[in-house]
């Protein structure tokens, strides 16, 4: 793999440039959506880069992403102060005067916070059974609940909601020999094959309800849907540590099309 490729994921930045195309496509049609999709992705790249060094400090990291962390600290550093400075300032110009969505918004970063610090023995997401829940409780509340608070529209949410479920499966069936066995993540209890066929299970019932209750980006979430469904048939083709990025692609491949429709 070229090595601009590697460090763009693991610094996240193929995560926040996928994102902000999506939330772009999702709310084009509304001012300032540009301003929301960059905050959106300028997040991420704060967010998770602080998460990565942090679960580096406390030694949490998987043995084969330690040397590379080691090595591009000082970068990833840099990046995450100043990713999180300009989420800020995006925050604060363009949606500070709302005061309604302030004590959320606070809500949602301290728990990204606790997501990696420990309270006594546990972080949020060494709770058993609780970390994809609470990924996609944050970024559903982002993705469609503080858009709607913002913007007052609320886009394709049941699409969006099972969209966003199919994508974080992946991330920890790539962890599932490193995350410790008491988080009890969906691959870890059922397995990666079965995991897979969740997957399925969820972007068909995404497929069929688009089909059942069709808006006017129906052909754009089947798109989505069929995507995410054809990568679950070539697992094995993939390296595992990186076919979460391939479903990560599927952020881009919506907004695009949303954009172009």
């Amino acid at each position: 793999m070229p090595k601009f490729i590697e460090y763009a994921i693991r610094s996240h930045f193929h995560l926040a440039f996928f994102c902000f195309v999506y939330v772009y496509g999702l709310y084009h049609s509304v001012t300032n959506s540009w301003a929301y999709a960059l905050m959106f992705s300028l997040g991420i790249m704060g967010v998770y880069n602080f998460h990565r060094l942090w679960k580096h400090q406390t030694k949490d990291l998987p043995d084969y992403i330690v040397y590379w962390v080691s090595k591009n600290k000082s970068i990833l550093l840099i990046i995450a102060i100043s990713s999180s400075l300009a989420t800020l300032f995006l925050y604060l110009k363009y949606f500070g005067h709302l005061n309604d969505i302030h004590l959320l918004t606070c809500i949602a970063v301290i728990l990204s916070v606790l997501y990696v610090y420990r309270l006594r023995s546990y972080n949020l997401r060494e709770v058993p059974y609780l970390k994809i829940f609470l990924v996609f409780a944050i970024w559903f509340f982002l993705l469609h609940y503080l858009p709607y608070l913002i913007f007052d529209i609320l886009t394709n949410p049941i699409e969006g909601a099972l969209f966003l479920f199919a994508i974080l499966i992946p991330s920890d069936m790539k962890d599932i020999t490193y995350d410790p066995k008491v988080m009890r993540t969906i691959p870890q209890i059922i397995g990666i094959k079965r995991s897979l066929i969740l997957i399925q299970i969820i972007v068909m019932s995404g497929f069929l309800y688009s089909l059942m209750v069709p808006s006017m980006n129906t052909y754009i979430w089947l798109l989505g849907f069929s995507y995410l469904f054809s990568l679950t048939l070539f697992y094995k083709k993939f390296n595992p540590q990186y076919f979460f990025t391939w479903i990560d692609l599927g952020f881009l491949i919506v907004g695009l099309s949303l954009l172009w429709h």
